[in-house]
């Protein structure tokens, strides 16, 4: 139930952050998928097309080997996509979700009620997101499967491609190592995007829900902080619109943005007279 907050006088609340280890056994269960899709097209795909009596990939030695490759690549993908069906993602993504959720949830709550004396059972009790926070969910769910699909889809044209070049296997085996270190470290990309957008998004929604119209940026303050961000540093802006700077020409919420860590402060307003 959307409801207006005011206080005595202006007030101004740290919005919560997630916790770091959220973040770190998300980003684990994907390293864990990009390493199971490597291990099984090396395993069983490449393995499969008998590396002992082909050196390369040569029409004259195993007839059309990309066809032959295909259909042992599908039959991987198809193993795959069972081991990492899309209700196990599902069921992944919801866990972790619950709990950054759970905490937002508990953290703003208590911090307004420690401000202006609204006891956060109640504010919990009246809240009625479900369809806003559920939305959330599929939108991450959304993302963990895309980076799955895009991991076999990667590995199945980065084979072929080998093939069709003559390159050996053990050249092509060697490429699928260099892009399986990166793909883990777009796992860890996409965990603390998704993590902490999540998490930002959910803040505003609950703040919104609240009556709360306005916010104020905060960076990190470190070194690590992109110019455009250290720009909108301790400014003011509306929750719904988001915050312009002409460094990048974008306007944006805090911790939407890949690999931000910035968050904000939620101002509370006073009482009208």
């Amino acid at each position: 139930m959307k409801r207006q907050l005011q206080a005595s006088k202006q007030t101004k609340i740290k919005a919560p952050r997630p916790l770091k280890s959220v973040e770190s056994n998300f980003a684990k269960i994907l390293k864990q998928m990009i390493d199971q899709i490597h291990t099984r097209f090396v395993n069983q795909a490449i393995d499969g097309l008998n590396k002992n009596t082909v050196d390369k990939f040569q029409d004259g030695q195993i007839g059309n080997f990309g066809v032959i490759f295909l259909k042992i690549a599908n039959k991987v993908k198809r193993k795959l996509l069972r081991q990492y069906s899309d209700d196990r993602i599902d069921n992944l993504v919801e866990t972790m979700t619950t709990q950054v959720d759970s905490r937002n949830q508990d953290l703003l709550y208590k911090l307004i009620e420690d401000e202006i004396g609204i006891p956060a059972k109640e504010l919990i009790s009246s809240e009625g997101l479900t369809p806003n926070i559920n939305a959330l969910i599929l939108e991450t769910q959304q993302w963990v499967k895309k980076l799955r699909d895009d991991t076999i889809g990667y590995f199945t044209n980065t084979i072929l491609r080998g093939m069709a070049e003559g390159k050996t296997l053990p050249e092509i085996q060697k490429n699928l190592n260099v892009e399986t270190k990166k793909r883990k470290n777009n796992a860890n990309m996409v965990s603390r995007t998704q993590v902490n957008t999540f998490n930002s998004l959910s803040t505003k929604i609950r703040a919104q829900n609240l009556g709360i119209t306005k916010a104020i940026w905060v960076t990190s303050r470190d070194e690590r902080v992109r110019e455009s961000h250290k720009a909108r540093d301790g400014k003011e802006f509306d929750l719904d619109k988001g915050l312009y700077s002409s460094i990048d020409g974008k306007t944006l919420l805090p911790s939407l943005e890949i690999n931000c860590r910035c968050g904000y402060i939620l101002i509370i307003p006073e009482e009208s007279v």
